[in-house]
């Protein structure tokens, strides 16, 4: 095979595991193995991604494995693969001991470990002291921090000052965060969704109109938000704004209840997040038909007495519905554990594992 046939492999390999076509490109590179062509490790880097886009831990080891055995372990492109890809295969240990071990790192090796610090509620390095600035109203502090990094900050970064300023209120400067990552990852639908949720906090409608414009124009579709419950080896799916689900109104009049309570425990449905100008009786009803919501109070209705209520969401949870399940938990007396795009939410007796950090 020619030198640049096999280039054209390797780029074809890592495009396929970028693309989220992860067994296509786990299946392109054995092949090519088995007709005996010698793989660079850039190839292997590539074919590492596919194994962090499938979840494949066996996979992603023996590939690790064989590159110490082709003597090719110190490669950089290579070791950031392997971060990405043992972090999202759970062992956020291992990616660590690959960034210590590594006799280089560059931006991608930085953003990547930052990254999976934070998908596992160990984000202690910079986008942790980014939310304790802001935390603290240091904002001006935390854009410094990430204006002066040993490296080009990436979308790792961004994304941990954006969700700090829409936490902590610091509309403006999450809103000059959300248009790097604009220019960073342009087809990333939550940020345009964030960004809206941020100008219509400040009732800037105008603007939340423009946003949805310039999603149009740049072909970017925002997911329908769904969650799910598993009940008794079933898993129900409910959609924002569902009507479809066969036992929707009961869920809708458990829910009423349960605000009820809520309300005397001290709720008030934060209707900052509402993304349409409306009277607030409206506001408050919008909020209330988010799936996740729909999800729990499903399960507590069918689950046992007491069980664990375990939802998953396709997309990450918003700010009131975050603060109702710490409510929920407490008038329920249960735990509920929901995983949404970006971590997993642990609530207990109206607190949340992740601090309010998300």
């Amino acid at each position: 095979m020619s030198e640049r046939s096999l280039l054209t492999w390797t780029v074809k390999i890592s495009s396929l595991a970028h693309s989220g076509f992860g067994e296509e490109g786990l299946k392109l590179f054995n092949q090519l193995k088995l007709e005996g062509v010698e793989l660079c490790d850039y190839a292997y880097a590539g074919a590492v991604a596919s194994c962090a886009v499938l979840g494949s831990l066996d996979n992603g080891q023996q590939l690790h494995s064989q590159i110490i055995q082709l003597g090719h372990d110190s490669s950089l492109s290579f070791g950031n693969a392997l971060i990405t890809m043992y972090s999202r295969c759970g062992l956020v240990e291992a990616a660590d001991i690959v960034f210590l071990t590594m006799p280089y790192v560059d931006s991608v090796s930085w953003n990547a470990m930052i990254a999976a610090l934070a998908q596992h509620g160990h984000g202690d390095h910079y986008a942790r002291l980014i939310d304790l600035l802001c935390r603290d109203g240091m904002f001006l502090e935390a854009k410094n921090v990430t204006e002066s990094m040993p490296f080009e900050p990436g979308t790792p970064i961004w994304e941990a000052l954006l969700a700090s300023c829409r936490i902590h209120g610091n509309m403006e400067l999450g809103i000059q965060a959300a248009h790097r990552l604009l220019k960073l990852v342009p087809q990333q639908d939550g940020t345009y969704i964030t960004l809206s949720n941020m100008y219509a906090t400040l009732g800037k409608w105008d603007e939340v109109v423009r946003v949805r414009q310039l999603m149009r124009e740049r072909g970017v579709k925002k997911k329908p938000g769904c969650s799910w419950v598993e009940v008794e080896n079933m898993v129900h799916v409910f959609l924002v704004d569902d009507v479809v689900h066969p036992e929707l109104h009961a869920v809708y009049k458990y829910l009423e209840q349960l605000v009820h309570e809520m309300r005397k425990l001290g709720y008030v449905p934060d209707t900052k997040y509402v993304l349409h100008d409306m009277e607030s009786e409206k506001k408050e009803y919008a909020l209330s038909t988010h799936s996740e919501k729909f999800a729990v109070v499903y399960g507590i209705m069918k689950l046992p007495l007491g069980a664990t209520i375990r939802v998953f969401k396709n997309l990450r949870i918003c700010k009131d519905c975050h603060n109702a399940f710490k409510f929920i938990s407490k008038v329920v007396e249960r735990e509920l554990i929901i995983r949404d795009r970006k971590r997993f939410h642990h609530f207990r007796n109206g607190e949340c594992s992740c601090g309010n950090y998300w």
